[in-house]
């Protein structure tokens, strides 16, 4: 009896699964073969059985129909150099074990895809490093081959994802890449056309507009410390995807931002200067393209085709650095080479995919134990100093493996990528706006593309506020998240997303202790919605109970000193910060100046009863009774405060007046309120300095994004509760705004 980790009729979304088992016969040596639907698509498939019955197999499956595995154990066999089974005699004896398997496979179009790509030189031949024993047996380190490798390649990522995914609880996920419709074998080593076709990682063929010699110029190697440009094979990777229609046209058509993970196959260990040049390893990108790129000084350990897994992830060959790169010195075999270069490749698509470094995982080099993921057995390894290992006859499983992180399994269950179908059936279950293949422009228009906004409040806290809904908040010490706050839908145990929470400092801080030994007091906040996310950093300064954050001052309100509390800063600080006071109740007009970046925005507003807009009867909102729970903190603290400089205009009660914040320019747009109307919330488009800005009112009625509408990220600004009322701005200003935010006052 042979038993799985799979359940029959499993559906899976990844072409390639990692499948464990069992062998009831408890053999130690071995080898386990699985047909799929008597070969129809894919030959079949073998792998070695170790530690008393114990084997994984990398099985390949199809569209359209069940992925039928007849499986067969045979005794005193093993895997030879090429990936098959050696067996007696040359033939295959007696099982000493049988059993079935039946999986689904769906595939994701829907998804957004991962496009893996080759860079070469114009000058290049395609050929990369290749130590001298593998030249002796008949390999060739020529651009077929990268090719073929970097397809095997792909498909043991997205295998060893899904696998993690499926382990921590959250299904059969991984990422798609674009695929290319094949007959012929040979990435299963065989050269022959299969009637029945099936479906390959497309590789996209880059050539680049520079030569080999300049793409090796040791100013853009990443780890030469006097490299005058160790970022410039990213940036000219960009430039590239730019001028390639098959891809661009994608962004041009969807307008939202394509994913491109890129091996600079020009990449060479330069033995004099002790460099790897043409080689960078980075992840992240712009809002047009999210990229991933790397070199190609490990291919040669990497396996040719799917066969040759198993003796790749097996070599122990030595390795020179008079042949070949030791990538971080710990690439002296060929198969820790192969686990070094292929993870940290893979560590990249991470970044690319949105992961930050972490604590542990691949996101911090753990993939120095990648080929276990895959394997029963491990060859001598140089790294540790052993002869090698084989898996616990007990369970089948590793004192240590290679995984993601729980916070990179989170981003990527929110993550459109790896979507399923299912997904859209929960109501309380989203992907991040960005990482769909809708456009961006649909999410701008609908008010729902903005990062959370942080609210200062006098417990010591802040209230965070997202309209699109929060599902992560993570605690950061030194860089890396220590203790986080997950949120889920409904089909997977929780309550959906959040749209406010009250984050107190006293409570986060006791929470991280209990969960680290490497809390600070001084930790950052970082908060993860479907718009984007929100970066706190020093939480206890923003949170501190400090003159900073109270305005004592009239406003223009007439009403004496009220307490006003500022909102988080949109853009940056400057030194001399001003205020702009107003009456948001009783606005009538808004004066905006702008051109290519915001310049400033005048405010025209009454005051007195007589001019009141809610006390009218022409269908505004009711007067909301002032709930001054924000009172007590203010007096505190009141005394301490020296009112800063402020723009003011000047007028009498019941008369019309003005508030002016940032630069009066020529230009300028007006947005006309109509009777009953009020605004409610500040849409800004921002980054080092304020973009744009437009209105939203309790009409539903919005302005024109004024200024510069693509520039920047989208954020939002409103009261943050009921009783609150925005009472005015506070700002940098320089040559244009260079930032914002509102102040609210529960004292009217």
């Amino acid at each position: 009896m042979i038993t799985f980790n799979f359940q029959d009729n499993e559906i899976v979304s990844s072409p390639t699964v990692i499948v464990s088992g069992k062998t009831s016969s408890g053999i130690d040596r071995g080898v386990v073969q699985f047909v799929n639907n008597a070969n129809k698509v894919f030959p079949p498939q073998s792998f070695e059985v170790n530690g008393h019955g114990y084997f994984k197999a990398i099985l390949h499956v199809s569209p359209g129909e069940p992925n039928v595995f007849d499986v067969q154990v045979f005794p005193n066999t093993s895997i030879g150099a090429f990936g098959f089974p050696d067996f007696p005699q040359g033939r295959a004896p007696n099982p000493i074990d049988t059993g079935k398997l039946t999986l689904i496979h769906e595939q994701m179009p829907q998804n957004k895809p991962v496009h893996l790509c080759v860079i070469l030189g114009k000058d290049s031949n395609g050929s990369y490093d290749m130590p001298s024993y593998r030249l002796q047996r008949g390999e060739v380190a020529n651009l077929d081959t990268a090719i073929r490798k970097l397809k095997v390649a792909g498909r043991l990522m997205q295998s060893f994802t899904q696998d993690d995914m499926r382990s921590n609880g959250f299904s059969n996920r991984t990422w798609q890449f674009t695929e290319e419709t094949v007959k012929n074998q040979g990435i299963f080593g065989y050269d022959v056309d299969s009637p029945t076709p099936h479906q390959e990682v497309k590789i996209h063929v880059l050539r680049s507009p520079k030569t080999v010699a300049e793409l090796r110029d040791p100013n853009l190697a990443q780890q030469n410390p006097k490299g005058k440009d160790t970022g410039g094979l990213f940036s000219h990777a960009l430039d590239l995807i730019h001028k390639v229609p098959e891809l661009w046209d994608e962004f041009e058509k969807s307008r939202t931002a394509i994913q491109c993970a890129c091996l600079y196959i020009d990449a060479t260990f330069d033995v004099k200067s002790k460099l790897i040049l043409a080689h960078a390893a980075l992840g992240g990108g712009t809002g047009e393209i999210k990229l991933a790129i790397f070199g190609s000084h490990g291919l040669h350990s990497w396996p040719m085709n799917f066969p040759q897994v198993t003796p790749s992830f097996l070599d122990s060959t030595h390795l020179t650095t008079k042949e070949v790169a030791n990538d971080c010195n710990e690439c002296g075999t060929s198969w820790e080479c192969l686990n070094i270069t292929m993870g940290a490749f893979m560590h990249e698509i991470g970044h690319l995919l949105g992961c930050p470094h972490q604590v542990d995982g691949v996101m911090l080099r753990d993939y120095v134990w990648f080929n276990r993921s895959f394997m029963t057995r491990e060859s001598e390894c140089l790294r540790r100093n052993t002869k090698g290992a084989v898996v616990r006859s007990q369970d089948g499983t590793w004192d240590k493996v290679c995984h993601w992180h729980r916070l990179d399994i989170l981003r990527f269950f929110y993550h459109d990528s790896f979507s399923l179908p299912i997904d859209s059936q929960d109501p309380t279950f989203g992907k991040v706006y960005a990482t769909t293949r809708i456009s961006d422009k649909e999410y701008d228009a609908n008010g729902s593309n903005h990062v959370p906004a942080s609210y200062s409040t006098p417990s010591g806290g802040a209230l965070i506020k997202s309209a699109s809904g929060i599902y992560l908040i993570e605690f950061i010490t030194d860089g890396l998240a220590r203790h986080h706050i997950d949120s889920f839908p409904r089909g997977y145990g929780g309550s959906g997303f959040q749209n406010e929470l009250m984050l107190d400092y006293e409570s986060c801080l006791d929470e991280l202790r209990r969960h680290t030994d490497r809390a600070n007091e001084n930790f950052d906040v970082r908060v993860l919605s479907l718009s984007g996310d929100l970066y706190i950093n020093n939480f206890k300064e923003h949170c501190k109970k400090s003159a900073e954050n109270v305005i004592r001052n009239d406003f223009g309100l007439g009403r004496g000193q009220l307490n006003g509390y500022k909102s988080a800063l949109l853009g940056s600080k400057k030194q001399n910060m001003i205020i702009a006071g107003f009456d948001l109740r009783t606005v009538y007009k808004v004066r905006v100046y702008h051109g290519g970046a915001l310049d400033g925005v005048r405010f025209y507003y009454t005051i007195g009863n007589n001019t009141s807009k809610t006390n009218s009867n022409d269908g505004g909102p009711p007067p909301i009774p002032a709930r001054n729970y924000l009172k007590g903190f203010a007096d505190k603290v009141s005394a301490a405060i020296r009112p800063p400089h402020q723009v003011m205009q000047n007028g009498g009660a019941g008369e019309p007046k003005s508030s002016l914040m940032g630069n009066e320019k020529r230009d300028y747009s007006e947005f006309i309120l109509n009777s009953g109307e009020q605004i409610t919330k500040f849409h800004f488009r921002d980054g080092q300095w304020i973009d744009a800005i437009q209105f939203e009112t309790n009409q539903g009625r919005k302005s024109p994004m004024y200024g510069n509408a693509k520039g920047g990220h989208a954020s939002t600004l409103e009261s943050p509760a009921q009783g609150l009322t925005v009472v005015g701005m506070y700002g940098y200003v320089g040559s244009w705004m260079d930032g914002i935010g509102i102040i609210y006052s529960g004292d009217i």
